[in-house]
């Protein structure tokens, strides 16, 4: 089995099970009494071989002059010694031949268990919780007296039942009113002691049979055992998973974190592999830390009580987001988007994850996280898992989205959402409002509504002493304020999220007040008080299973300083917030007021100087999720046109060929596996893409893969493609002249000319088409990467792939958009953007070539669909803001250009060019 495959948890869950109930049974292994000066078994083996060789050479056992030199030889050289295996491996091989003599192995262990120094710290620790009744029973294959030593020592507890012999049994209880100790192995005083090999094939029958219900009826920690002995392995656990139901309560197997990645012994795997996801690894620092520190210490400090009680609590109630949905379906649920998410939170928890799409993968995960409920007859999503995932959670739950309305000043409303925004108007005393309904999954609410508030929170001048930039809000104060909105709001009520906004302030209301675990931590004390007075950590979750997500994907913490976070970063920015619940604790609202000084401008006063800010959106679309990996194999092309040409009928994926090798993002050993192609499977190699750039020209090879890919995904779209620029076109209906795209704007439904035929002015016959256009480029920004997108316009002769003009077309083309400013050019790239996402909400995915017959073989790669934005001091622009007042001469000039040349003899055919494959067009750049 491979370890990655092995649930993990940390120290934090074993101290929930020694809170719990039933309590846990501990089984220590000789690891745990490495630190009190026992050896383990390795060592023992060389002490027993010193020992032995003492006693045949007439030396004392603890003769300093004794050297390994002098034994080793003496003991590598026995018959029944292997080298080939790990020390420990030969230990009951020692203790049979060099100990055989059953007086000598008594006084031997005796000596060895009783070394001169005290217990160790860890076990001091499980003394103090014996005491607590926080474990009960003690399972140990040492023969060591820690624990005994380490309860005279701290005096607790009071009363210990060893069971150390078969006699000693009459003692043990599976409900111990006392906690009891059994020792596995018997005992060294009694010569019952188990350590040649015969003995630890099998256990005791009455040992197993005494302890056996407790392993049905207990989770098991075990500490300090390594899981080689058969008779504990088959006795304990291999031999009892049916009588267990496969330990169903758990076996949480702790292991050093140095070593947490290594292969689990066989008999180990073994059991893990029989009961799945009953067995967690635990990464320790070591025994001692784990029970001092991490158990007992932090019990004592988080205030665990020392009795247990069966009664006196209620059942939890399921939150809401945890139950199934009704009518909810898995195939309502973006995959893809789950995968990704999924994926993002096993990397925050440093777990191991899938490099892409596995299906087995994503919905075992997503069950474990209550995303999905798997039934006795089909799988089906939790509430959380819908809102999550769905693309449009109201189409079963009607009132999961946010209602937005900005109201004021109508110059307001446009300089802050933009000229084309669709405006009302309201009272005298109201102003001019837009209101937008929010949709889709949390995730994409959580992006639309930052998007919308960063563009009311505008970034002004403030005249001091020394002049700086301020903004109206904290945008980690808006943040928090929203998280809060969408996480904690009770989705059982109807109504939906409230955003309101003014100049002035920004308000936020959401259904559900307190939960009750908050309820109980501030009293009868208001929660603004007791946080405006610096009280922390003050936390609790009406939807557990959002709240958990949105902390994977780094949207929130889970510290409970959300709030307080919003209260100092609103007054360190100047300006205040008010928030509670409200309506008898039916709602929770937020307020959060602007600086004093960001109304000046509404209220003509002359503090505040915003005449040399303005806000604007980048041209960048970032790569969410890069390939993990690029394929490469030998090639005797030169040139990418020259493989293909030479392939003939055999596939070949979009790629590149550098130097004698052939680079692709598609799986090519899958490629090579499954089908007749030119490259010899055994050549193929993968790189990363770090890999990939150290190379001679690596970046250079990584972003024509990106782009190509980008470009594909547009041929997937319907678009025209022209390879050698780098740009992508829509090209005209069959029985039309014209073509207009309606999409989804930025705050309405939205049409736009995409392909328009211009006429000639003497005899209105069609001269060339006009088509918005978008040329692309990826590049990388630091440590991200980002599709840069570039709109601007093709011209045709026939309204698909015939361009006219060669090189000066690209001139032609600059010429003409450098027409567009500010606002269009906004308009144009929120066009774009929805068309490459294909106006889906969040991520999307981007689609390799239909016409590909190697599209499974496609890279996963996934954009971000969500252009981000800045803010900029507009008097470097001030010059560029001329060409807006520029006659209409030049456009004229344009025309005329394009019309003359559209008269003359095509130079590029992009009928043809549209034919073929990415890396075809290749052909054309070597």
């Amino acid at each position: 089995m491979n370890p990655l495959e092995i649930q993990r948890a940390v120290p934090g869950r074993l101290r929930s099970l020694l809170r719990g109930q039933p309590d846990p049974i501990l089984l220590v292994g000789a690891g745990a009494s490495v630190s009190s000066g026992i050896p383990a078994a390795g060592e023992a083996v060389e002490r027993i071989a010193k020992w032995r060789w003492c006693l045949d050479n007439d030396r004392l056992p603890n003769d300093p002059s004794v050297r390994r030199a002098d034994y080793w030889p003496w003991l590598t050289g026995q018959p029944w010694f292997s080298a080939d295996v790990h020390l420990a491996e030969v230990y009951p091989d020692a203790v049979k031949n060099l100990l055989n003599v059953a007086n000598d192995r008594r006084v031997f262990f005796e000596d060895m268990i009783h070394p001169p120094v005290h217990p160790n710290r860890g076990y001091k620790a499980l003394a103090n919780i014996l005491h607590q009744g926080w474990i009960s029973t003690v399972l140990t294959t040492n023969f060591d007296e820690c624990v005994q030593n380490a309860r005279v020592l701290v005096t607790r507890p009071h009363h210990l039942v060893v069971i150390k012999t078969p006699s000693d049994l009459v003692r043990f209880s599976s409900a111990p009113e006392n906690p009891q100790l059994v020792y596995l192995h018997g005992s060294v005083e009694h010569l019952t002691d188990k350590n040649l090999a015969v003995d630890v094939q099998s256990m005791d029958s009455e040992i197993v049979e005494r302890v056996r219900p407790l392993l049905r009826d207990h989770p098991i920690i075990v500490v300090g055992y390594r899981g080689g002995e058969p008779s504990v392995m088959r006795g304990l656990f291999l031999d009892n998973i049916n009588y267990t139901n496969n330990f169903h309560h758990g076996i949480y197997w702790c292991v050093l974190d140095r070593e947490i990645d290594a292969p689990m012994p066989p008999m180990v795997a073994d059991l893990a592999r029989a009961i799945g996801g009953n067995f967690t690894k635990v990464p320790i620092s070591g025994f001692d830390n784990l029970f001092e520190i991490e158990l007992y210490s932090r019990l004592i400090a988080e205030g665990a009580q020392p009795t247990r009680r069966s009664h006196g609590y209620r059942a939890p109630e399921l939150p809401f987001d945890m139950t199934a949905l009704a009518g909810g379906a898995l195939d309502g649920i973006d995959r893809v988007l789950l995968f990704t998410r999924l994926r993002e939170y096993a990397t925050v928890l440093n777990n191991w994850a899938p490099d892409s799409y596995q299906e087995e993968w994503t919905l075992r995960i997503a069950s474990t996280f209550n995303l999905l409920i798997t039934g006795d007859d089909a799988t089906t999503p939790s509430v959380a898992g819908w809102l999550l995932f769905a693309n449009d959670p109201s189409t079963l739950m009607p009132s999961a989205f946010v209602h937005f309305r900005a109201r004021g000043p109508e110059p307001w409303l446009r300089q802050c959402l933009g000229d084309d925004v669709d405006l009302a108007r309201g009272t005298d005393d109201e102003g001019s409002f837009v209101e937008v309904e929010i949709r889709g999954n949390l995730w994409s609410q959580l992006d639309q509504l930052t998007e919308l508030l960063s563009r009311v929170n505008r970034q002004f001048r403030l005249k001091q002493e020394v002049s700086r930039q301020v903004r109206s809000y904290s945008p980690l104060a808006l943040k928090e304020m929203i998280v809060n909105a969408l996480v904690h709001r009770d989705y059982t009520s109807t109504g939906p999220v409230e955003v309101d906004v003014t100049p002035e302030r920004i308000i936020t209301r959401s259904l559900g007040g307190l939960v009750d675990p908050v309820v109980a931590q501030i009293y009868d004390q208001e929660l603004q008080a007791l946080i405006k007075s610096g009280r922390r950590s003050i936390k609790g979750y009406r939807n557990p299973v959002i709240s958990d997500l949105f902390y994977g994907g780094g949207q929130m913490d889970h510290t409970g300083s959300g709030l307080s976070d919003m209260w100092k970063e609103t007054i360190n920015n100047n300006g205040d917030v008010d928030f509670g619940p409200e309506d008898g604790n039916k709602a929770f609202k937020v307020e959060i007021h602007a600086r004093p000084e960001a109304v000046d401008d509404i209220t003509n006063t002359a503090i505040a100087d915003e005449s040399h800010v303005a806000r604007f959106t980048t041209n960048l679309l970032p790569i969410h999720t890069m390939p993990d990996r690029i394929w490469h194999a030998g090639t005797t092309a030169t040139y990418t046109g020259g493989l293909f040409r030479s392939a003939g009928d055999l596939p070949v994926p979009p790629g590149h060929v550098q130097d004698g090798r052939f680079f692709t993002l598609y799986d090519l050993e899958g490629i090579a596996d499954s089908l007749v192609t030119p490259f010899d499977a055994g050549d193929v190699e993968t790189a990363t893409p770090d890999e990939l750039i150290a190379l001679p020209n690596g970046e250079n090879i990584l972003i024509k893969l990106l782009g190509d890919a980008v470009l594909g995904h547009c041929r997937a779209l319907g678009m025209q493609i022209d390879f050698k620029r780098k740009r992508a076109h829509f090209p005209r209906f069959d029985e039309g002249h014209e073509r207009r795209i309606t999409y989804k704007a930025r705050y309405k439904r939205a049409t736009r000319t995409v392909v328009k035929a211009r006429t000639k002015r003497n005899t209105g016959e069609i001269a060339y088409y006009e088509h918005k256009a978008l040329s692309i480029a990826v590049a990388p920004y630091g440590a991200e990467w980002c599709i840069v997108l570039s709109p601007g316009y093709a011209f045709t002769r026939n309204g698909f792939g015939r361009l006219i003009g060669n090189e000066l077309i690209n001139s032609l083309s600059t010429r003409r958009a450098a027409k567009d400013f500010n606002s269009s050019v906004h308009n144009d790239l929120a066009f774009w953007q929805a068309m490459l996402a294909d106006q889906a909400e969040g991520i999307f995915s981007l689609k390799p070539d239909v016409r590909d017959e190697l599209s499974f073989f496609a890279p996963n790669i996934l954009i971000s669909n969500q252009l981000p934005g800045a803010s900029l001091n507009s008097s470097a622009l001030d010059g560029l803001a001329s060409i807006d007042a520029d006659s209409k001469d030049e456009l004229d000039e344009l025309d005329e250009e394009l019309a003359a040349m559209a008269d003359m003899v095509e130079l590029d055919d992009l009928s043809a060019l549209d034919a073929v494959s990415p890396s075809d067009s290749a052909r054309d750049d070597d």
